[in-house]
């Protein structure tokens, strides 16, 4: 679900199903690690809801298309012949705004030990003038109501949402992100978006320093493909400043490592 949300974000900025999103990218919009981002990619395509059109480049993300899968007629369903009645539609309850659960869910309030994404469900599915049962939210959301419950409980106490005579609202006429700031520092979890961003513009970084030098080894007729320089391993052994390799590992020329000092 997030996954989709994400990509349908982007994809409405580009006009079009067809996207170009890197998993970085993708976690980042997500909230969650890249692996999760990765495993979310893989049962999207076995569904026939994600297809991948190539791969990227060194400095291009890959291209993706948002599918929908075909379905088989099943028979006696509305369309078919001799058919006349359908069944009567199912109650959906309150439903959270894609919209604005896409743009709340990878705050850091909203991380797996703070609220989760249940809670982010929740949230987005309320308002702050049109009460909403704890059966309504169960059935839209998608959740036992014993978790809704729980979930609206922790979400109350945060000063997100109020309760009045069995119904809840918004708290606010907008989701505070003041408020959820200070939900995320209550829960420890502040922070973590910033980290995960940091990491991942180090492992650009690193990324684009190998490909440099192995299109550097490759000009200089097929050498030994270094991630580093010769030269700035030489220097940097030694004991000297070299610009750009600053905070490196370099004791594997093959594989230099950032050292993140934010971890």
């Amino acid at each position: 679900m997030k996954n989709l949300l994400a990509r349908l974000s982007v994809a409405e900025q580009a006009g079009g199903f067809e996207h170009t999103l890197s998993v970085r990218q993708l976690a980042e919009l997500m909230g969650s690690a890249d692996s999760t981002a990765q495993l979310s990619n893989k049962r999207l395509q076995e569904r026939g809801l994600l297809r991948q059109l190539d791969r990227g480049s060194e400095s291009d993300s890959a291209t993706w298309l948002l599918t929908r899968p075909v379905e088989p007629r099943v028979p006696g369903a509305r369309g078919e012949v001799g058919t006349d009645t359908a069944p009567p539609p199912r109650q959906m309850g309150r439903v959270p705004d894609s919209r604005t659960l896409a743009a709340i869910m990878a705050h850091d309030a909203f991380h797996y030990f703070a609220h989760g994404v249940t809670g982010a469900r929740i949230l987005a599915a309320l308002d702050v003038t049109e009460g909403a049962s704890v059966a309504e939210l169960a059935e839209g959301c998608g959740h036992h109501p014993t978790t809704v419950r729980r979930r609206l409980q922790a979400l109350e106490e945060d000063g997100l949402v109020v309760e009045l005579e069995g119904l809840y609202y918004l708290a606010e006429l907008e989701i505070s992100h003041r408020q959820l700031d200070d939900a995320a520092e209550r829960a420890g979890t502040s922070g973590r978006a910033s980290v995960r961003r940091l990491r991942h513009q180090q492992q650009r970084e690193g990324f684009r320093h190998w490909a440099t030098a192995r299109r550097q080894a490759a000009s200089k007729g097929g050498g030994p493909n270094l991630a580093v320089p010769k030269q700035a391993q030489r220097a940097l052994e030694q004991g000297h400043a070299v610009p750009g390799w600053d905070g490196w590992d370099v004791s594997d020329p093959m594989r230099p490592v950032w050292i993140d000092d934010a971890a």
